[in-house]
């Protein structure tokens, strides 16, 4: 496990491990710097994960069969930007030297957001 955590940081050289270690070591890094990223600026990361998370089940509830009228699709599209609010909200009530995470935070909410209610209109 030492081993796994050395290679994610960065600190332990990857031409003597295993194939698979250095495939889980690719795909992870991203993550584990985004953590840092979160943590540097005083954020606590399971606040992102959780908004995450809150905001991928109403997105489904959307789908359910009871809410599929106008008025319910209406209150669960207004609950999504409420949702998209309570983050970037976060990072600038929490965060210290929120500039970069800050402006990260609201440039990929804004992608998947708008990404979403786009496939949403067309394919609804």
């Amino acid at each position: 496990m030492n081993q796994f955590i050395a290679a994610l940081n960065g600190t332990l050289a990857m031409e003597g491990a295993s194939r698979s270690l250095r495939s889980i070591v690719f795909v992870s890094r991203p993550f584990a710097r985004l953590w840092k990223l979160a943590e540097s600026h005083g954020l606590n990361p399971w606040i992102f994960i959780a908004m995450s998370l809150v905001g991928y089940l109403t997105q489904a509830m959307v789908f359910l069969p009871p809410f599929q009228t106008q008025s319910w699709k209406l209150m669960f599209l207004i609950l999504l930007r409420v949702i998209a609010l309570v983050v970037p909200v976060y990072i600038f009530a929490k965060g210290k030297r929120i500039a970069v995470a800050f402006n990260i935070s609201v440039a990929v909410m804004f992608v998947f957001n708008t990404t979403w209610h786009i496939c949403y209109y067309v394919f609804a």
